[in-house]
């Protein structure tokens, strides 16, 4: 019977314990938006200003968290510059909005006429909760003039491309000009030339006439042997008739 009781204790406080966790889970502390601005309303502590891209000119930026059911808690933002280093590292209250279950944390830094101004580049500002780091944005400080160089090489850069890609466009013409007329030019090469069996034809022909070139200086070459012949024989007939012509008298 003991065993009993003991049990249905035992089951008792651990349906405590998990009830008493859950409602301190459902009422825990949750960060619900955090703003990169200029500050916010007092009354009803909305950002005001907000945007990630500030100017050298800037007065000053700042980093806003609202945080859902805020507890007793060590709250600090820290703000790193774009090399690293850390620039401010800052203990922060929460704010409260009287008759809600929210509230917020703020933290600034003066850009203009100070050192951050002249640390153009990507900031990281970062919310650490009991040294545990709960939030991090970003911003970036630029320079209007730098904006307007990079501008001015990017129009230059695409007039440059452009006038690049009129030239492509020239020698593409071109290039298509020249391959109609090597086309053309083909295509009259091809009808001047005959067929596989008007060439077979024409090869007989020339064979046909080379032998028949053949054959006639072969016989030139005998007709001449003859008439060479011929004309030895008449000039030793002449030689001899002179000769005896002269004895006789």
């Amino acid at each position: 019977m003991n065993n009993h009781k003991f049990s249905r204790v035992l089951l008792l406080a651990i349906t405590l314990s998990l009830a008493i966790i859950t409602i301190s889970y459902a009422y825990a502390q949750n960060i619900q938006d955090s703003k990169i601005c200029y500050g916010y309303g007092t009354s009803d502590l909305q950002p005001k200003g907000i945007g990630n891209t500030v100017f050298p000119y800037t007065e000053k930026v700042g980093l806003w968290v609202k945080i859902q059911n805020p507890a007793q808690a060590s709250y600090r933002i820290i703000w790193k510059e774009p090399n690293g280093n850390q620039f401010r590292n800052q203990p922060v209250e929460i704010v409260r909005n009287t008759g809600t279950d929210w509230g917020i944390v703020f933290d600034s830094i003066y850009v203009a006429e100070t050192t951050a101004g002249s640390k153009l580049g990507v900031w990281n500002v970062e919310l650490y909760i009991d040294g545990e780091l709960a939030r991090a944005s970003q911003f970036q400080i630029i320079d209007y003039e730098s904006i307007q160089q990079q501008v001015s090489k990017v129009i230059a850069d695409k007039n440059e491309l452009e006038d690049l890609l009129d030239d492509i466009r020239a020698a593409k013409d071109a290039l298509e000009e020249d391959y109609t007329t090597l086309e053309n030019q083909y295509k009259q090469l091809q009808s001047q030339v005959g067929t596989q069996t008007e060439f077979e034809k024409l090869q007989d022909d020339y064979d046909d006439l080379n032998a028949e070139y053949a054959s006639l200086k072969a016989s030139q070459s005998s007709t001449k042997t003859m008439m060479y012949a011929a004309i030895v024989v008449a000039l030793v007939a002449i030689v001899v008739a002179v000769y005896f012509g002269v004895l006789k008298k």
